[in-house]
């Protein structure tokens, strides 16, 4: 069963608990307004909490497909990213008017190691 429908049952049964309760002691309409406004203000903040915490649904499960490695700017408006795609590497470089992707052909060396040039 989903959490939304029960909290909003549960928060219904409350608001209509509180009213009958404080319709029996001849409150007035206006002060059952604002016990009906302040329950309603406690259930919307109580969700949106709820839901800011990590609560509510997940949108996005699994690991993520993209990430971003390095990025090293080149410039006032131009950089270089190193970007990673579904385990694939990627070279990016971006500019104000243009963006080239280029897949890399195998990794980089581990740092303070030199890279192996072919002959």
């Amino acid at each position: 069963m989903r959490r939304a429908p029960v909290l909003t049952l549960g928060v219904a049964l409350a608001l209509l608990g509180v009213l009958a309760l404080l319709g029996q002691g001849g409150a007035s309409p206006a002060a059952l307004a604002r016990v009906a406004l302040a329950l309603a203000a406690a259930a919307a903040l109580a969700a949106w909490a709820w839901r800011s915490r990590g609560g509510g649904p997940r949108r996005f499960a699994g690991p993520p497909r993209l990430q971003v490695v390095q990025r090293v700017g080149l410039g006032p408006r131009t950089g270089l990213a190193l970007v990673e795609v579904d385990g694939q590497a990627y070279l990016l470089v971006h500019g104000e008017r243009f963006a080239r992707l280029r897949p890399v052909a195998r990794p980089a060396p581990a740092p303070g190691r030199r890279l192996e040039v072919a002959r």
